[in-house]
């Protein structure tokens, strides 16, 4: 999930953020050198972002973008966040705010490094200016709200137009029908491309800010207008009773005329706390526990990353239904990846092991240090699940005999050793699960929720990391077509005697030709191309293999819907006769010009039609 950070860095961030306190406890210092601007506030924020994706999310891939009215990328998308804040130093401020121009260019690089499936969260850190001119946001909206009325009106005139009949939809479409769906400008933006999420981070007062007041109101219509999925985050300023229960006498030298304003001020305080409900917002991980099997311990506490989005499915009548995956994996079954091959997918995560104590607050802590029977009452520390305290009583004293050394460590039989017993050795089904399917080739069925699988398989990255990856598929039941119902998938000893239960079922006879034409690459189409023409080269006594290949990509052409390749290969024919060599047969001229000919006929655009060669002295066919 990439992150787009895009700085303001028109003048108006170079402003000192007004009223500061002047005392030790305020943000500012005591010298004028040391004022606050809404920049350095900006650059503390960038900071901040970075700091929270190290500690949570150290595979976010981050680009830093600054505007004013042109824009720069600063650092393309990378891991290494100490370039993003070296690059930090190193920002100049310009002219006025456009924020178009920078939301086209936010579009454009995204669509260039990820394509447009890729989920992206675009954080923007402004003052909320508004710019001037036609390149300012109140333009901006109106050119959206034009855009979409002038949708609204297509589509409404289609749909008169369908309704009226088939005649009438004949002359609608004759007359124009390449005007009816209108296309933004290349400079325009109407939203994004991709899904993704757009935030503002607003640097600002609602209190005592006039401009900033409505320039937030203009954001915020921005995102409705455009049907944009995004947030404005604006910092919370303390009014005069909670700042004083805070800081106490520090408030004293603002007291006067205006000092309930100076309360109401950005600080730094505040803005930072609008930083990390931003991050607690958009990065919230996924945390999941994945259980294998029917024995209580094969199950973990993990972490799923990046965190799956809701799955919004649309059915024919146009409603909307929307899946959340189950905090609860469970392991169906195991398939060999030779079998899966490559189904449609709807998202790829990582599945990490949680540690329990790291995410618990204390009172976890507390429970293990109150002695054994306070962490039998929590039910087993390690996995964070209550199971059967006979069962742990069990496993806990089987565990403490083979760990006993042979220097005779005195062995208790109470539950809180065996616990601490287990948490030495870290077991860990994420561990045994990865290098079980490693070694076997296999991956795990996982249920994910109500009729939704995917499959757990060990995959390796370019640098030879191995990772435990989790693929989702589609929700339903019936979403391999090779595997058939995931439902009724049962193991080697549900067959019966003489049955086959090996993937993929064989069929006696082929049902498809072995000689297909596959043109995913440029490369394999002009390799068709050339060999007709070294064939053709070759006339008379080539005839019959010209034809037979002239024949296979005319075939597959309008299998794919690709007209336009008859045509091409009619002007290609026509060039090649007018190079032609002096000690060519005439006939390859002829056989040319025939080709040329029956390739632009309407009437051979059927399957079916074959191009037969020409008859004359040269080929004998006569």
């Amino acid at each position: 999930m990439p992150t787009i950070i895009a700085l303001d860095v028109s003048l108006s961030m170079s402003r000192p953020i007004p009223n500061q306190t002047t005392g030790t406890g305020g943000p500012g210092g005591s010298g004028s050198e040391n004022v606050l601007t809404y920049h350095q506030l900006a650059i503390q924020g960038v900071n901040y972002i970075l700091d929270y994706l190290s500690k949570h999310a150290r595979l976010e891939f981050v680009s830093l973008i600054i505007y004013s009215s042109l824009y720069e990328v600063l650092v393309d998308f990378t891991r290494d966040y100490d370039t993003i804040r070296q690059a930090l130093h190193k920002i100049e401020h310009y002219d006025k705010t456009s924020l178009e121009n920078v939301l086209v260019a936010v579009n454009n690089a995204f669509k260039t490094h990820w394509g447009s499936q890729n989920y992206c969260q675009i954080i923007f850190i402004t003052d909320c200016g508004v710019g001037m001119g036609p390149s300012s946001l109140k333009n901006t909206i109106i050119n959206i709200q034009t855009y979409k009325a002038a949708c609204v009106a297509a589509a409404a005139a289609a749909t008169a137009a369908a309704a009226d009949g088939s005649s009438k939809v004949a002359t609608i479409g004759s007359a124009g029908s390449g005007a009816v769906v209108p296309q933004p400008s290349e400079n325009q933006w109407v939203g994004f491309s991709y899904p993704s999420k757009l935030s503002f981070m607003c640097l600002g007062s609602l209190a005592t800010d006039s401009a900033f007041r409505c320039g937030t109101k203009l954001y915020q219509q921005l995102l409705d207008v455009s049907g944009q999925k995004g947030q404005l985050f604006i910092p919370r300023m303390k009014m005069k009773h909670e700042s004083s229960e805070s800081a106490g006498d520090e408030a004293s030298p603002n007291v006067g005329d205006d000092g309930e304003d100076g309360l109401r001020q950005l600080t730094r305080a505040s803005s930072l706390e609008a930083f990390e409900t931003m991050c607690d917002t958009n990065y919230r991980q996924f945390e999941a526990t994945l259980r294998c099997g029917g024995y209580f311990r094969l199950e973990d506490p993990i972490t799923v990353w990046p965190a799956p989005l809701p799955y919004t499915a649309r059915d024919l009548l146009g409603a909307e239904t929307t899946k959340l995956m189950s905090r609860r994996l469970e392991v169906c079954g195991f398939l060999r990846m030779a079998d899966i091959g490559s189904p449609m997918s709807v998202s790829r995560h990582l599945v990490l092991p949680r540690s329990i104590t790291t995410s618990s607050s204390g009172g976890g802590a507390s429970e293990q240090t109150e002695g054994g029977k306070g962490a039998t009452a929590n039910g087993g520390l390690k996995n964070g699940h209550g199971h059967s305290s006979a069962e742990e009583r069990l496993e806990a004293d089987i565990k403490a005999f083979y760990a006993k050394s042979d220097a005779g460590e005195h062995h208790a039989h109470d539950d809180h050793h065996g616990l601490d017993g287990a948490d030495v050795n870290k077991e860990s089904v994420c561990v045994l699960l990865h290098g079980a399917l490693k070694v076997e080739n296999m991956a795990a069925l996982v249920l994910l929720g109500d009729s939704w699988y995917g499959f757990i398989y060990s995959y390796a990255d370019g640098k030879k990391k191995w990772n435990l990856m989790l693929n989702v598929l589609p929700p339903g039941n019936d979403v391999v077509p090779w595997l058939g119902d995931l439902r009724y998938l049962g193991t080697l000893e549900d067959a019966f005697p003489g049955e086959n239960p090996s993937f993929p079922i064989k069929a006696d006879k082929r049902s498809y030709s072995q000689t297909i034409v596959v043109w995913i690459r440029q490369a394999s189409l002009q390799s068709d191309i050339q060999k007709v023409l070294r064939h053709a080269k070759k006339l008379p006594e080539k005839t019959q293999h010209f034809y037979k290949e002239l024949n296979r990509i005319r075939r597959a052409a309008l299998s794919l819907g690709f007209v336009e390749l008859l045509e091409g290969l009619a002007n290609i024919f026509e060039r090649e006769i007018s190079t032609l060599p002096l000690s060519a047969s005439p006939d390859c001229s002829m056989q040319l010009t025939h080709a040329a000919m029956e390739l632009r006929k309407t009437n051979n655009r059927d399957l079916k039609s074959i191009i037969h060669a020409l008859p004359t002295q040269y080929n004998q066919l006569g």
